[in-house]
């Protein structure tokens, strides 16, 4: 019985690793779309790579890109394969590991019968699918960050969340979350849900107010109904299961859409945090929600998918 039990486990972690595989592949091709429609990220990382001649002047790259720019030039160096290649390669890794990390966390079949069309919904959503293949410094350094979350701790997790940060400075916000929560839980205040929904609301909004006096680039640009379906899913998320809050990641998949709202007040736009709200809220369902959270959250979550999917299939294909 116990043979049967570990060989039960090893085919699960197997399986897992498969699809992993098969959805990093999947995740280069549309890298290979943003390339080829010329939008995202990767066109504009491409034509910058390219042409630039001088590798090694650090101090030319942008302050907030460097240590990612570097790297990848010291890749091509090393490996000698063109930029694109290298960057299909980095989100493939990234959203394989996480995929695998989600695959291996399911916690019975049982829950898997019911967590399986979730999972397909999540990770086959156009932002979070952006957030690898179009955003793919972004994309790695939330999957660097999220490895520190889930399976590090001391000094290592914090040199990772160093990394993470330099990597990409959007990682900061998530980071002050992590530790706010655990402020939160030392005065036993994450007990009661609406003191900590508030003080999630106002941190939210320093957020994006901070990020509209430092950061003078990037302006909401997504349409009013799209705005809504946000706020829709941010909506869906606070009340499927009001014990998300004293959850590590549903506390974070909260604050993360909260600031994404914030940012619809103040005309900032914070909308690549939907991907990781979306993501972290689905690790707190694997972890810590039961089978009506799944069922509930699945249901009311379908729409946002259908709808959003179709919005990104009218406006980039």
């Amino acid at each position: 019985m116990h043979a049967y039990k570990i060989k039960k486990n090893t085919l699960a972690k197997i399986l897992g690793l498969s699809f992993s595989i098969i959805y990093g592949i999947f995740v280069i091709s549309s890298v290979q779309r943003h390339f080829l429609l010329g939008s995202g990220d990767i066109t504009a990382y491409v034509n910058f790579f390219e042409g630039f001649q001088v590798w090694t002047n650090y101090n030319t790259f942008p302050k907030y890109e460097g240590v990612f720019r570097y790297g990848l030039f010291y890749l091509n160096n090393l490996f000698d394969l063109s930029f694109l290649t290298i960057l299909g390669y980095i989100a493939f890794t990234s959203s394989s590991i996480i995929f695998c990390i989600y695959s291996i966390n399911i916690r019975s079949r049982n829950y898997l019968f019911y967590l399986v069309p979730l999972i397909m919904m999540v990770f086959f959503t156009p932002r979070v699918m952006d957030l690898f293949a179009s955003g793919v410094r972004s994309g790695i350094a939330f999957t660097i960050l999220f490895i520190a979350f889930v399976y590090l701790r001391g000094t290592k997790k914090y040199i990772l969340f160093g990394l993470s940060s330099l990597i990409h400075l959007s990682m900061l916000p998530i980071i002050f979350l992590y530790y706010l929560f655990y402020t939160l839980s030392n005065k036993r205040i994450k007990s009661y849900f609406i003191p900590s929904l508030f003080i999630l609301l106002l941190y939210s909004l320093l957020v994006a107010i901070a990020g509209n006096e430092f950061y003078h680039r990037t302006a909401v640009s997504s349409g009013l109904y799209y705005n809504f379906l946000v706020l829709y899913l941010g909506l869906l998320m606070i009340f499927t299961n009001k014990k998300v809050l004293k959850d590590i990641y549903g506390f974070i998949s909260v604050g993360l859409i909260l600031i994404v709202l914030s940012g619809f007040i103040i005309d900032f736009s914070f909308i690549r945090y939907v991907g990781n709200a979306i993501i972290m809220y689905l690790f707190f369902i694997i972890k810590k929600g039961e089978t009506k959270t799944i069922q509930v959250f699945t249901i009311g979550y379908a729409p946002f998918f259908i709808l959003t999917l179709l919005y990104s299939i009218t406006n980039h294909w």
